[in-house]
């Protein structure tokens, strides 16, 4: 490798890649002597700014869980980040921009704009009446966001400074080998690049087979007349494959089957139309060709929809959990936090006041004492989440004393209380159900359940903040934590209202029914076809030729990595995982690969950082925090680019020391 021209190659440019790129040239462009040059190479085989998620060409029938003033890349003023902050607009501000609104939005981000044109390409896909119709408070279009993220990964190489050379790569980096002084990178079209400094942002990786996936691939191997659609992201998932009138078994119940749903019955011709009388205000008119399909997931309840605010969120208040943050942080050790002691009771009071609070706005008549008094009983009552009802049950007591109302988060924890005899009954009730949380969503700022709920999610982010780096105990964090956490994401990750009104519609025409929770996945040798049985729905089996599982796989290197560049750094032992660490001193590893917190650098099995490699997200999400949400949001001092920062800055130290390394010989 010539010793006059280091480099610093970024594997990865979907919303983490270019955010870290954007980060990384901050830091160059505030070099304040010259470097002699270096050259920056930009891998990907997918679209560089948008990625496979958020590719441009995708349908439009497809949409985003996010406000669209809810996102930017864009860091803000008192960030926490090395590199000087850039401002730009949040895509809402973004389409404004593109429509003439120059007024609606701020001077610097307007300057950053005028210095990086936007062009006209939204507005050969985009009509100027879709544009307008984008609001704060709109659930954006995967693909208006993707054309975003290509202006911002195009604005940012604008501002590369001349001394540094770039080299894109449309291609998929396949293996790393370590050189000594620097890392040669094989791509999937044949070439090598050699490099000082690598930045791997791999995001949603494919994934080697589980057991269950094994048993599945050889049973497709058996009877090759069945179907298996792996988990995956759903524009890459091959629903063409899956026939008019076709009974389809599907796993998963989140996001991506909201999509699939859509793309197998609007996007072939169905329609959905406003019916007041309709349970969710929606009705579907089929063509007659749908497929039948009978869902499940590990919890058997499809996630909530957003609730309804009237424009974006106010941040919930959190008293207790504020407080609680402020005291712990500052403890250092690995395992120093028992989160069922000392932070979920926290979090459940508050939740609990967040609901009596709005209860005393919206109904006063409600209360039977003043608020105070209420408030003092729920922090005086005691929450140990070691006993039975994980002690929500007093918190539920103080309600029943103080209030005409019944309200307990066992409801939403225990989603599916009692089994059913078939999948009749389970979805009869599901629906019901559905119908409520329609109900409080619609309400939004007024509904004291959804207040509570929002208490809870918006207690995500500071709770999984708290507990990075292995903070809190292994028992606790896979007791309450995990429940807490999983609860957030039912109640305020979900799709859009619009989305569970479009689901009912679908229930009601016959197209969607439902099987419960842990399902049992089997396959009839006498009939040819998959089964499907859950205790949620009676253990009765039912059948279909499709197996669907509409989820994105997490990335986990204990098991062998399908993705090429993952597996040969497992193999080189150049990554190892992140450690759990249990009560006994038992290390237990976890999916994620261990980074150093400061600068993302993998550390090597004796714990020693790599002098080179850097990994960023999603890889990291059992030591880390918020590595799977995406994008981040404004006003918040994101996680997202608080890690994209710390790598840029370690990058760039390392890259440019070498640089004045190579003058000074």
């Amino acid at each position: 490798m010539p010793n006059t021209s280091p480099s610093i190659a970024i594997i990865g440019l979907g919303p983490r890649g270019v955010s870290t790129l954007e980060r990384l040239v901050a830091h160059l462009n505030a070099e304040t002597t010259t470097p002699q040059d270096l050259t920056l190479h930009l891998i990907d085989d997918a679209q560089h700014g948008g990625g496979r998620v958020w590719d441009i060409t995708q349908t439009k029938a497809l949409c985003m869980n996010t406000f669209a003033h809810g996102m930017t890349l864009f860091s803000e003023p008192g960030a926490t980040v090395d590199a000087p902050v850039v401002e730009g607009p949040t895509i809402y501000e973004w389409v404004r921009l593109h429509l003439g609104y120059e007024d609606e939005v701020s001077a610097e981000k307007r300057a950053y704009v005028e210095k990086h044109p936007l062009g006209d390409e939204l507005a050969k896909r985009f009509s100027k009446e879709e544009l307008e119709q984008v609001k704060p408070a709109s659930y954006p279009l995967r693909a208006l966001y993707g054309y975003y993220l290509v202006w911002f990964y195009e604005s940012v190489l604008a501002d590369i400074p001349e001394w540094v050379t770039v080299k894109t790569h449309k291609a998929r980096a396949t293996g790393i080998e370590d050189k000594g002084g620097f890392d040669t990178i094989s791509l999937s079209n044949g070439e090598s690049i050699d490099a000082d400094v690598t930045i791997a942002v791999t995001g949603w990786q494919n994934q080697g087979y589980s057991e269950q996936e094994k048993w599945i691939k050889q049973t497709l191997d058996e009877h090759p007349d069945l179907k298996w659609i792996r988990a995956n992201n759903p524009i890459e998932q091959d629903v063409a494959s899956i026939k008019d009138n076709e009974q389809v078994l599907s796993r998963g119940l989140g996001m991506g089957f909201f999509d699939i749903l859509i793309l197998t019955t609007q996007e072939r011709g169905g329609k959905f139309v406003d019916d007041p009388s309709a349970r969710g205000g929606v009705r579907y008119i089929p063509t007659g060709k749908e497929p039948t399909y009978y869902a499940s997931s590990r919890r058997g309840y499809p996630l909530m929809p957003q609730s309804d605010d009237r424009g974006l969120p106010a941040p919930a208040e959190i008293p207790r959990l504020k407080k609680v943050v402020a005291e712990l942080s500052s403890r250092s050790g690995r395992r120093s936090i028992d989160y069922d002691v000392e932070v979920w009771p926290a979090v459940a009071r508050d939740a609990y006041h967040a609901y009596l609070k709005t209860l005393a706005r919206v109904e006063p008549e409600a209360l039977k004492a003043d608020l105070d008094t209420i408030v003092q009983a729920i922090d005086d009552a005691e929450v140990d989440a070691s006993v039975v009802f994980n002690g929500i049950t007093a918190l539920d007591d103080v309600i029943t004393q103080y209030t005409t109302k019944r309200f307990s988060l066992l409801r939403w924890m225990h989603l599916l209380p009692a089994n059913f005899d078939n999948s009749d009954e389970l979805t009869a009730y599901l629906m019901q159900r559905l119908e409520e949380d329609l109900k409080d969503a619609e309400q939004g700022p007024d509904s004291p359940v959804r207040a509570a709920l929002w208490s809870l999610g918006f207690s995500r982010k500071p709770s999984q903040v708290l507990g990075a780096e292995g903070s809190y105990t292994v028992e606790s964090r896979h007791h309450m934590f995990d429940k807490a956490i999983a609860l957030a994401q039912l109640a305020c990750s979900g799709p859009p209202i619009f989305r569970t009104r479009q689901l009912m519609a679908l229930v009601d025409a016959g197209i969607v029914k439902f099987i419960g929770g842990y399902p049992l996945l089997d396959m009839d040798r006498r009939t040819g076809e998959w089964t499907m049985s859950s205790p949620s729905s009676g253990g009765v089996r039912y059948r279909g030729t499709t197996l669907l599982d509409a989820w994105v796989h997490k990335p986990d290197i204990r098991k062998t990595p399908a993705d090429a560049f993952t597996k040969n750094l497992v193999d080189q032992q150049r990554v190892v995982p992140f450690t759990d660490i249990w009560e006994d001193g038992t290390e237990i590893p976890t999916a994620s690969v261990a980074q150093d917190p400061q600068t993302r650098r993998v550390l090597r099995e004796d714990g020693e950082q790599d002098s080179r490699l850097h990994m960023v997200g999603i890889p990291a999400h059992a030591q880390y925090p918020d590595t799977t949400i995406s994008p981040p949001l404004p006003g918040t001092d994101s996680w997202f680019i608080q890690e994209a920062d710390k790598a840029a800055t370690s990058a760039a130290g390392i890259a440019l020391g070498v640089n004045r390394m190579n003058q000074a010989v």
